[in-house]
């Protein structure tokens, strides 16, 4: 079952949650400032390249805060993570275990991955964020079960 029936709803939906968490940010949300100051400190500039639908997200923290572009060619990223939607979905639900994942290629990444996976705990509340803005949203629906 996919969960975006077209790219539109997914940048509404998991683009949403970057700029309104990027919001978060610029409202002076401890929690996400705390994120925000971590990935900036290795100038991250992430691009997230979703299949299914086809959609990009590239965030670059090296803005307070972070910007979010959709579908933007013209800003070279540090790091690169191909997937599909559905797996993005369940990544954000903390329901993916990304080593593994990498390793079988579910999700195929580009550039520091060993940096980069060494965040992997400053944006675990991200886990808890996302179904919870999904509840906000009014998209109860796509809360993955625990």
């Amino acid at each position: 079952m996919a969960y975006f029936k077209d790219a539109g709803e997914c940048d509404d939906i998991l683009g949403g949650f970057f700029r309104n968490t990027s919001e978060g940010v610029a409202q002076g949300d401890p929690e996400l400032v705390r994120i925000q100051s971590k990935l900036a400190d290795i100038g991250l500039i992430v691009k997230f390249v979703w299949r299914d639908p086809e959609l990009s997200i590239l965030l670059d923290f090296t803005k307070s805060p972070f910007a979010v572009h959709t579908n933007d060619d013209s800003i070279n990223p540090t790091a690169t993570f191909t997937l599909t939607a559905d797996e993005a979905h369940r990544f954000w639900h903390g329901k993916v275990n990304l080593a593994k994942a990498l390793t079988t290629k579910a999700i195929v990444a580009r550039g520091p991955i060993p940096k980069i996976l060494k965040l992997l705990p400053a944006i675990e509340p991200m886990y808890r964020r996302y179904p919870q803005y999904l509840k906000e949203r009014g998209k109860a629906d796509l809360v993955l079960s625990q």
